[in-house]
């Protein structure tokens, strides 16, 4: 398949509602290897850059893109991101783009996207809008310093509910670094699950994340290949973080919640020596974590369960890693930003609280609960934990263990990863200790 048009579906299936590592999962067999970087490239980029596309396009074309044709669309924001991000050459951008769409679209359509990315090859030529002088508010993009909200919401393409929210709690420097942050498309991290520097096999290059012990940067190579040479799982150092926050020995049984696809699983059973349950209610992501156990030979077993309705008792370790808006990893999901409503946060606040309170019952007195998500919303982090322990005066919270990055600590002992200063995803974690 031409490698446009497959991103052209991958965007057409988003769209539509499929979530877009599962579109581009379904499509790109139908691609040549070797074009396949380049349409997740084009496709991921399109998605997580839309309003930042959108703003060029209609500042080119005779009609707001929210009115066009989406299909047509979605062929320019894929010319449009050769032409401002990836510095595709005009005649490859314009010419293979509308090559392909004249396939799908007929001439009459196709020769409008042809005449719109005419115009933007153009103006970005004639205002030097794209790259860094457009972060000074060059080309159609609002100054940020007259419009800060406007030019992030456009330039820095997020929603502006999220940016006003962000904005309310931090300073315009940092919500910047981490829009910035969130538009770069994440890096492979692979995480030693021992303490020997890997040796990894031929045609894989490895480098050290600073910073992260046993996390290294895939720099060449396919992750499958890492995974099949090296007693590794591929894990950011924000859920590294989570696992090593766990901390100390664990007391047994041991269960991890909401645990799928299972990497943080793995990690404790390798950390740690015990046991590891993983329950989720998802049987098909759940059904992950069986090969890499065994690679591995790690004591973790599956079960499906609600995590509002658990099957157990009496555990000694309960790690609670639940659902949430994953605003700390909307580089890895590109499509996330724009699915996220402030209604749906609500909503998996609700959740939430129905799972940690099942949660803390299942946790024996004496045993610990570690609360867990990849958000960086208060509502769904310490404003969450602070609710529980008014509710139940039998948990308290529990210092980090010995070793936990203070940078990485709240003033409370809390875990929280901001990810404008790790240079990692975002993750927020609480140890919560059943008074004995």
């Amino acid at each position: 398949m031409n490698p446009r048009a497959a991103a052209h579906r991958i965007l057409g299936e988003v769209r539509r509602g499929a979530l877009s590592d599962r579109a581009a999962s379904r499509i790109l067999p139908a691609v040549d290897p070797a074009d396949r970087g380049l349409v997740l490239d084009i496709a991921f980029g399109c998605l997580r850059l839309r309003a930042r596309l959108d703003t060029w396009i209609r500042a080119c074309a005779d009609r707001p893109p929210s009115r066009m044709d989406r299909a047509v669309r979605d062929w320019l924001r894929i010319g449009a991101y050769q032409l401002t991000e990836l510095r595709t050459p005009d005649h490859a951008a314009v010419g293979e783009t509308v090559g392909a769409a004249r396939s799908a679209l007929g001439r009459g359509r196709a020769g409008y996207v042809n005449a719109v990315l005419r115009a933007l090859a153009r103006i970005r030529d004639t205002d030097s809008g794209a790259g860094p002088n457009a972060l000074a508010g060059a080309g159609p993009f609002p100054d940020p310093d007259v419009d800060p909200v406007g030019h992030l919401c456009s330039w820095g393409s997020h929603p502006e509910w999220l940016v006003r929210r962000w904005l309310a709690r931090w300073a315009l420097a940092d919500v910047r670094r981490l829009v910035e942050h969130q538009n770069r498309p994440p890096a492979v991290v692979v995480r030693m699950l021992t303490d020997e520097d890997p040796a990894p096999p031929d045609g894989v290059e490895l480098e050290p994340v600073p910073g992260w012990p046993r996390s290294f940067r895939l720099k060449k190579g396919l992750p499958a290949i890492v995974l099949s040479h090296l007693r590794a799982v591929i894990q950011d150092p924000a859920a590294s973080a989570v696992v090593d926050y766990a901390g100390g020995r664990l007391e047994e049984p041991v269960l991890d919640v909401c645990a799928a696809p299972g990497t943080k699983a793995l990690g404790l059973a390798a950390e740690y020596g015990p046991p590891v349950v993983a329950l989720d209610i998802s049987h098909r992501r759940l059904a992950r974590l069986g090969a890499p156990a065994r690679r591995l030979e790690l004591p973790v077993s599956a079960a499906v369960a609600d995590a509002r309705r658990l099957p157990v008792a009496a555990a000694g370790t309960v790690l609670a890693d639940v659902p949430c808006t994953g605003t700390g990893v909307l580089r890895r999901r590109a499509d996330a930003r724009w699915r996220l409503e402030q209604r749906g946060l609500d909503d998996l606040v609700v959740l939430q609280r129905e799972i940690v309170d099942a949660c803390a019952a299942a946790v024996r007195p004496g045993g610990l609960l570690v609360y867990s998500t990849c958000s960086l919303e208060r509502e769904e982090n310490e404003e969450q934990v602070d609710a529980f322990l008014d509710r139940r005066s039998d948990y308290r919270r529990e210092p980090p263990p010995a070793g936990a990055r203070s940078d990485c600590v709240t003033s409370r002992g809390d875990l929280f990863m901001r990810p404008w200063l790790t240079g990692t995803d975002g993750a927020y974690a609480a140890r919560l200790r059943r008074i004995a």
